[in-house]
């Protein structure tokens, strides 16, 4: 399956890339597209667990790099949902 990075800007201009293992996630998210904390966290929950199940229609198993990625990208929303502003899609 194809891997995809998605570069985005979290608020307070920290650019950081997002690892997929499917590009079901550019259904998801798309360059120029800005998203408060909440609705991006509500995307990209979306589009890594449906990039792990294609992984598992594909291979048998879910992809635990996707769900790792997306506790990842939870802790980095944390970290940052004290700041205005919002998530940028490079």
């Amino acid at each position: 399956m194809p891997e995809v990075h998605v570069n985005i800007e979290w608020p307070g201009q920290v650019t950081d890339k997002i690892y997929s293992p499917s590009t079901i996630i550019d259904q998801y998210l798309k360059p120029g597209d800005e998203f408060t904390l909440v609705e991006f966290e509500s995307r990209i929950t979306l589009a890594l667990e449906q990039a792990s199940m294609r992984v598992y229609e594909r291979f048998g198993y879910e992809c635990t790099s996707a769900m790792a990625e997306l506790e990842r990208v939870k802790g980095r929303i944390a970290a940052v949902s004290e700041q205005d502003g919002l998530v940028k899609i490079l």
